[in-house]
C-alpha cells in the first residue's frame, strides 16, 4: 500500500488527484491540506477518511476540529510538517500555489518519500537548494506540470548526454489571437483548453507560467536557458518535445487532462489503465507549431532573464508575479500592467545567493515592493 499526502487537496489539481487516486489499487491518501477553503476541506476529509488534516488558514482550525471527530487536525505550515512527520507516508503530492508548505516538504525529501511536483514556484524560487537536497538524499521527483511530465516521459531510458533541447509547449492561452488592451477579468480567465485555478489562469494569459516552467525545466533537467525552447501549440496536444544531438525529436502526446500526469507521477515507471479518455490521433486534424510573441508577451522573456541571472533574482520574479496577479484579481491593477510592475522590480533587485530563508525574505521584500508601487 502506497501511502500519499496531498498538499493543496481542494485546488485543481488536487481534486483531480482524488479521483485519480480512488481509481487506483494500493494507494491511500493519509493527509490532505488546504489553504482556505475550509468546508470543501472538511467535506474531502469525511469522503477520504485521512489520519491527518491540515488547514494553512489557522483561524479555521477550531471549523475542522469540531467538524472531523477523531482525525487529527492541524494548521500552519507546522502542520505540514507534521503531516510528513506522523503519518508514515510514501509519496507527497505537492499541488499548492506559491511556496506554501516549503519546510514540510524539505522534510519530506529528507525522509526520502517520493515528491510530486505541481508546485512549479518550488523549484523557481528555491530550485539549487531543492535539487541538491534530491540528489543527496537519493529521492525521486516526478513532475506533475504536463509539459515537463512530457519531458521526463521522453527522456526515459537514460538519454540525457544525448539532448540538444527540450522544447516547451503553450497553448498561447486565451489572447494567442487577440489584443490584450482593454481586457477585463472574465476575458483573462476563460482559457480555451485547460479549467484550472485563478492565479495559474492568469499566468497563462501572461505566458509567465511558461516563464516558470522554463526555470522549473532548467532545475529537473540541468539544462541551461539557452537549450530551453518555448513554441505555441494551440491544440494542446503535444505536451512537450525533446531534440537529441542527432536531429531526432520525441515527443509525448495525449488527451489534455491533467489526470494523466498526476497519474504516471504517482505510479511511474508503470503505465496503468487510467480514467482519462485515450486520444484518438485519426480525429487530429491539425498540430500547429509557432514561434512565441515576446513583444506581446515579455513576461517570457523576464523570466530567462530571471533564470540566467540567477541566485535570488527567480524568487523575485516569481514574488513580483504572485502578487501582482493578486492585485489584478483583486480590480486594482489592469492586466496589461502586469508585465510592467514585475520588470519594474526586479529592476530594483541585485541577485544575491542565499539559503531558504533568504529567499523568503526577499520574496517578501519582492511583493511589498509591488504594493509600493501599484498603491
Amino acid at each position: 500500500m502506497k501511502r500519499v499526502i496531498l498538499l493543496g487537496s481542494t485546488g485543481s489539481i488536487g481534486c483531480n488527484a482524488i479521483k485519480v487516486i480512488k481509481q487506483l489499487k494500493n494507494f491511500k491518501i493519509v493527509g490532505i491540506a488546504g489553504y482556505t477553503n475550509h468546508q470543501m476541506l472538511i467535506t474531502q476529509a469525511k469522503d477520504i477518511k485521512p489520519k491527518m488534516v491540515t488547514i494553512m488558514d489557522c483561524q479555521y482550525y477550531k471549523n475542522l476540529k469540531k467538524d472531523l471527530g477523531r482525525i487529527q487536525i492541524r494548521c500552519g505550515e507546522q502542520g505540514i510538517t507534521d503531516m510528513v512527520e506522523n503519518t508514515n507516508a510514501d509519496i507527497i503530492i505537492c499541488a499548492f500555489a506559491s511556496s506554501i508548505g516549503i519546510s514540510g516538504i524539505v522534510r519530506a525529501i529528507e525522509k526520502k518519500m517520493r515528491i510530486c511536483l505541481a508546485t512549479k514556484e518550488i523549484l523557481v524560487s528555491f530550485g539549487d537548494i531543492i535539487m541538491d537536497s534530491v540528489k543527496k538524499n537519493g529521492v525521486e521527483l516526478l513532475p506533475i506540470d504536463s509539459e515537463h511530465s512530457a519531458i521526463y516521459q521522453c527522456l526515459e531510458g537514460n538519454r540525457g548526454n544525448n539532448v540538444k533541447s527540450i522544447i516547451l509547449t503553450a497553448s498561447g492561452g486565451p489572447f494567442l489571437n487577440k489584443s490584450i488592451k482593454n481586457v477585463i477579468k472574465s476575458d483573462v480567465l476563460n482559457h480555451p483548453v485547460w479549467k484550472m485555478g485563478a492565479k495559474i489562469t492568469v499566468d497563462s494569459a501572461t505566458m509567465m507560467n511558461k516563464g516558470l516552467e522554463i526555470i522549473e525545466a532548467h532545475h529537473l533537467f540541468n539544462l541551461p536557458a539557452e537549450r530551453i525552447n518555448v513554441v505555441i501549440h494551440p491544440e494542446a496536444i503535444c505536451h512537450s518535445l525533446v531534440q537529441f544531438v542527432d536531429g531526432t525529436l520525441l515527443a509525448q502526446l495525449s488527451t489534455p487532462d491533467m489526470k494523466l500526469p498526476i497519474q504516471y507521477a504517482l505510479t511511474a515507471p508503470k503505465r496503468l489503465y487510467s480514467i482519462v479518455k485515450n486520444l484518438d490521433i485519426a480525429k487530429v486534424k491539425n498540430l500547429t507549431f509557432l514561434p512565441p510573441n515576446l513583444k506581446k508577451f515579455p513576461c517570457l522573456k523576464y523570466a530567462y532573464d530571471a533564470l540566467k541571472l540567477g541566485k535570488s533574482m527567480p524568487a523575485v520574479l516569481n514574488a513580483a508575479n504572485e502578487e501582482t496577479v493578486k492585485l489584478f484579481l483583486e480590480d486594482k491593477l489592469k492586466f496589461s500592467e502586469i508585465p510592467n510592475i514585475i520588470k519594474k522590480v526586479m529592476n530594483k533587485h541585485t541577485p544575491k545567493k542565499g539559503n531558504i530563508d533568504f529567499y523568503l525574505k526577499k520574496e517578501e521584500w519582492s511583493k511589498q515592493m509591488v504594493r509600493s508601487l501599484v498603491c
